[in-house]
């Protein structure tokens, strides 16, 4: 069978022409003229009962292998070049059969989820372990004990205020902010704090004398109330960040083994609790910590916390796997790459958070030489294979 008449077959079999159970079906699957036909079908999952298996790995394999990557190159022929370019993409993209054993000559195709973006989502930890789900609470005051009311506002925000006087034994609550969540939070002292996703925040309900101390992980934002007597320390693992009264971004995720304090206004001082060192930091400069070491840099602090203004801020040079990791917590996703090169592309804009997940891989896709395949809540990102005629 010449090339020419291979495409046909297997363009016929993608297009539903030729379906499990017909005559032709069978004729691919036992005649002896079928036998490149049959072994490309089994190379992208579909087998002769009419089944299809999606393997990820295994099919970026099998295009690095078309590509001649690899260590076992091999010469492409016409038939699999044109598979590589259209069929393998197809199943990747969702265009793959679902076939059951005992369907009857029906086909469907895989429904591509619109990946939605978060909202204010949180959950608060009262001090003796009482959980309130801010998500679904619809009380106007969580609580009123204690010399402190908890109250929960229309932008769902949560406000602490002092009630009475200031108890005996200080309490803290905290507050955990999930993937697809964010959420707003103002302190008895009238310090505002914003909450990233995958964040969480842990504060005495009520500032005695002294500093006001707080424990972050994940990333906040803080509008700190001036106050001379009692400087506001935000602990973040390995480091403290001292202020008197600015606006500052913290960053202390901890699958990045790095943290990052950003100034926006003010002044603030970024110390290493081990060995002492510090940094006094001037707006638009940035402190990070790493690995026991200390350094400053200047940045565009705008960027670094436009994601309280509700837009992701992708800087020039920013790579696909720097932007995943942001996208995957407002989108609660997770990405897979299909090469370490793919991790490497870059991309540089500016995108309101409201945006579906799909509509902001299909923006970077113009510019860029990837492709974004969604599979429930899976992404691969792979690179645009570009054939040679």
């Amino acid at each position: 069978m010449s090339t020419k008449d291979e495409k046909e077959w297997l363009r016929a079999v993608l297009e539903g022409k030729i379906k499990p159970g017909d005559k032709e079906w069978k004729k691919i699957w036992k005649e002896e003229d079928f036998a490149r036909v049959r072994e490309v079908l089994r190379e992208v999952g579909m087998m002769e009962r009419g089944e299809v298996r999606f393997d990820r790995e295994k099919m970026w394999r099998v295009i690095e292998d078309y590509r001649g990557e690899g260590k076992n190159r091999r010469r492409v022929s016409g038939a699999w070049r044109w598979v590589a370019a259209v069929i393998i993409p197809l199943c990747i993209g969702g265009a793959m059969w679902f076939l059951s054993q005992g369907a009857k000559n029906t086909t469907s195709l895989a429904q591509v989820p619109v990946l939605e973006g978060g909202g204010p989502r949180a959950m608060l930890i009262m001090a003796g372990g009482e959980r309130i789900d801010l998500t679904s609470e619809l009380k106007d005051t969580l609580l009123n004990n204690n010399g402190v009311r908890v109250c929960l506002d229309s932008s769902r925000r949560v406000t602490y205020e002092r009630s009475g006087v200031v108890p005996a034994k200080v309490e803290y609550n905290t507050i955990v902010v999930p993937r697809r969540g964010e959420y707003q939070l103002a302190l008895t002292d009238g310090t505002k704090v914003y909450l990233n996703s995958e964040s969480e925040l842990r504060f005495p309900t009520i500032f005695t004398n002294g500093e006001r101390r707080v424990y972050l992980k994940g990333e906040g934002y803080f509008e700190v109330a001036t106050d001379t007597a009692r400087p506001f320390v935000v602990e973040a693992d390995e480091i403290d960040v001292r202020v008197l009264g600015t606006r500052f971004n913290v960053n202390a995720y901890t699958p990045e083994r790095m943290i990052r304090t950003t100034l926006v206004s003010g002044k603030v001082q970024v110390s290493d609790r081990q060995d002492g060192t510090s940094a006094i930091l001037a707006p638009g400069q940035q402190a990070v910590w790493t690995e026991g070491e200390l350094s400053t840099r200047e940045v565009n602090a705008a960027a670094i916390s436009a994601w309280v203004d509700g837009k992701f801020y992708f800087e020039e040079g920013a790579t696909l796997e720097e932007i995943s990791e942001q996208l995957r917590r407002w989108y609660d996703i997770d990405f897979f790459f299909a090469s370490e090169r793919v991790k490497h592309f870059v991309f540089a804009g500016v995108i309101k958070k409201e945006y579906t997940a799909n509509e902001i891989f299909s923006i970077i896709e113009k510019t860029t030489g990837v492709k974004f395949t969604v599979n429930g809540r899976v992404v691969t990102v792979s690179e645009v294979i570009k054939m040679k005629n």
